[in-house]
């Protein structure tokens, strides 16, 4: 059972209504004591990052990894 699961979407969405509410980037990155180039770059997703932990953890999220496991085929 997956609890409070989230798509990339889903939090993509959620760090922009947070920096929103913040007021813009540079109040985001001011309040979290983030920078601001480092949550640009993650915002418009360049060089493939995705989101830090402290990026995450400002808007109110964390990340949490599981382990799947299937059946094999044939």
């Amino acid at each position: 059972m997956i609890r409070n699961s989230l798509s990339e979407i889903d939090v993509y969405a959620i760090v922009s209504k947070a920096v929103e509410k913040a007021g813009g980037q540079t109040a985001f990155c001011v309040q979290n004591d983030l920078s601001k180039k480092t949550l640009n770059h993650q915002l418009h997703a360049r060089n493939g990052r995705k989101f830090s932990e402290a990026v995450l953890r400002a808007a109110g999220l964390r990340r949490v990894v599981t382990t799947h496991y299937e059946f094999l085929e044939g």
